[in-house]
């Protein structure tokens, strides 16, 4: 057995542990099964064994968990946006709460509204808005605050501006009978 197949060998408990950990398995949602996910995650463990620097001074395991994770984010994020069931639903009504009038296809309101905020805004309203896009995505507060390395209250903060311009944008649109 060379290097690469013993490393597979030796560590496939870290595909369990990252889908046990940080992954939301829906077995009503195609893909979303716990054996898709584990197949996915095996995926990523090989694409890590192939990838392992011992010379860069990471344990593989650590290197593992994380590509594993980072494969899997990835993968829920292109089985959800095929899914239009498997968006939170709380993250969809924080977008829909600022223009609550609205009574179009959810999805399309939800698209429409964070590519005007990205065309439209720049800085911290910017920043929440995708920060929005993200947690729409699937990231938590935590992995997005971990991607732009910020603490994740700042996330939080990111997305209430947004929503508050957005809402008053959406306000002044709906009043004047345009499109965002």
């Amino acid at each position: 057995m060379n290097r690469r197949d013993q490393l597979i060998a030796d560590h496939l408990n870290c595909v369990r542990w990252v889908i046990h950990s940080f992954i939301h398995v829906n077995e009503n949602v195609c893909g979303l099964e716990y054996d898709d996910l584990y197949q996915e995650g095996c995926i990523a463990l090989w694409r890590a064994a192939e990838t392992f620097d011992e010379q860069q001074g990471a344990q593989f395991h650590s290197y593992a968990i994380s590509v594993i994770h980072n494969h899997l984010l990835d993968y829920c994020r292109k089985v959800q946006s095929r899914t239009a069931a498997a968006v939170p639903l709380e993250d969809v009504e924080t977008v829909r709460s600022i223009a609550p009038a609205w009574d179009g296809d959810s999805s399309l309101f939800v698209e429409q509204v964070l590519e005007y905020g990205k065309r439209t805004y720049s800085g911290v309203a910017k920043l929440g808005v995708e920060a929005l896009e993200l947690k729409i995505a699937g990231y938590s507060g935590t992995d997005i605050a971990k991607l732009y390395g910020v603490q994740p209250n700042h996330v939080g903060a990111w997305i209430s501006r947004a929503a508050q311009k957005l809402k008053k944008d959406m306000f002044l649109v709906e009043n004047s009978g345009t499109n965002p």
